[in-house]
């Protein structure tokens, strides 16, 4: 009796163990390891063009999907797809893909110039409400459209997709240069907060980060150069490693070098009869890695290097902010939250405006620590 229970209770066991039974073979899925979106461009998808619909921009979904085919010629499938809506375009993919598409696999996400200048939250909504959607995936814009970026021939990788994960992976610890994933971007479209982006630009056969779009929460506004993507880091008090360039006059001859330095960002806020004021202080800290004067470098010399950098960085932050206030006309170095802090309730309807910013004052003042000049031989 004992093991025919036994038998049974085995049977019924097995009967309910958990089984594959809706598993697909990996060739026969669809990962997307990047993506652009662009306003749809007449003649660029590989399948029939949507019927336009009035007062709404078709939109353009390109994928980058690695072939998991065992014997396949190409190792990316990169296609362009058009719908109303992006969720219109996806389900376009089966018209012209016999695998099942994945998207939660998605690690950069790369929006069209045009399309980002009219808003990008209509255009996002299908990846923000989906839960097997991640939202680590890089975020860029393109300096024209996100389609180029991805059909750009790449060189030393498999695929731009990787190219593009490697690129930003660590880049704040090679450049002062923001990189935003999908969750940052939309976060900073709270009160008080505007997000920015890295810019990828195609240069020949190749890809490069060529600067920082400025977002006033999902619109771009503006876009921003190399070096004055440096100054915003500083002054956003994103933290980052980097060498600057200096230039110093010693006896009559100017020497030029380098420091390297990671920095962090201090700011105090307070509110009186002239109005909204912020004292902002940016701190680098590093050592001297590079100086053209070949005399020995002394404890002198060294403070007269940080003064020179003192200057030189926060003449350069003065003229970011001066432009910030009257050209930019948004808070892109993320100082409106201070105020926030302190009078959440008066502030909260106008914060937004651009007058706030640009009545504010704001002062910057930098401090350079260099705790050594390295070794020369």
């Amino acid at each position: 009796m004992l093991k025919k229970a036994g038998l049974i209770i085995i049977v019924f066991l097995l009967f309910n163990l958990c089984g594959c039974w809706d598993s697909q073979d990996l060739e026969d899925l669809s990962f997307p390891l990047a993506a652009a979106y662009d306003v749809h461009l007449s003649g660029s998808a590989d399948s029939s063009d949507p019927p336009a619909e009035p007062g709404y921009k078709l939109v353009d979904l390109t994928t980058l999907v690695p072939n998991l085919a065992p014997k396949a010629e190409k190792p990316v499938n990169i296609k362009t797809l058009s719908g109303i809506t992006i969720a219109d375009a996806r389900q376009r993919q089966g018209l012209t893909d016999a695998d099942t598409y994945v998207t939660g696999m998605n690690q950069v996400i790369i929006m069209g110039e045009e399309l980002a200048r009219t808003g990008l939250n209509p255009f996002l909504d299908s990846l923000l409400r989906s839960p097997t959607v991640s939202g680590s995936m890089y975020f860029a814009v393109a300096a024209g459209r996100g389609e180029d970026i991805l059909k750009t021939p790449i060189k030393n990788y498999n695929n731009m997709g990787i190219y593009l994960v490697a690129l930003f992976n660590g880049i704040q610890q090679r450049t002062f240069i923001p990189v935003t994933r999908m969750e940052e971007f939309q976060r900073y479209q709270s009160t008080g907060k505007n997000p920015v982006a890295p810019i990828l630009e195609q240069r020949g056969d190749r890809v490069i980060i060529s600067g920082v779009a400025i977002f006033k929460k999902d619109r771009l506004v503006k876009k921003l150069d190399i070096e004055e993507g440096h100054e915003l880091v500083l002054l956003r008090g994103i933290k980052g490693r980097s060498f600057l360039p200096f230039s110093r006059k010693v006896d009559g001859t100017y020497h030029r070098g380098a420091v390297l330095v990671s920095n962090s960002r201090k700011v105090k806020y307070n509110q009186n009869q002239q109005g909204h004021n912020f004292f902002i202080t940016v701190k680098l800290n590093g050592s001297l890695e590079e100086h053209g004067y070949q005399a020995l470098i002394t404890e002198e010399h060294l403070q007269e290097i940080e003064k020179t950098i003192e200057q030189q960085v926060q003449t350069q932050c003065e003229i970011f902010i001066n432009k910030m206030q009257e050209e930019i006309k948004v808070d892109c170095i993320d100082i409106s939250k201070f105020a926030l802090a302190k009078n959440r309730r008066v502030l909260e309807k106008d914060i937004d405006k651009p007058e706030f910013i640009q009545n504010a004052n704001i002062q910057v003042k930098v401090k350079v620590h260099l705790q050594n000049v390295g070794e020369t031989r």
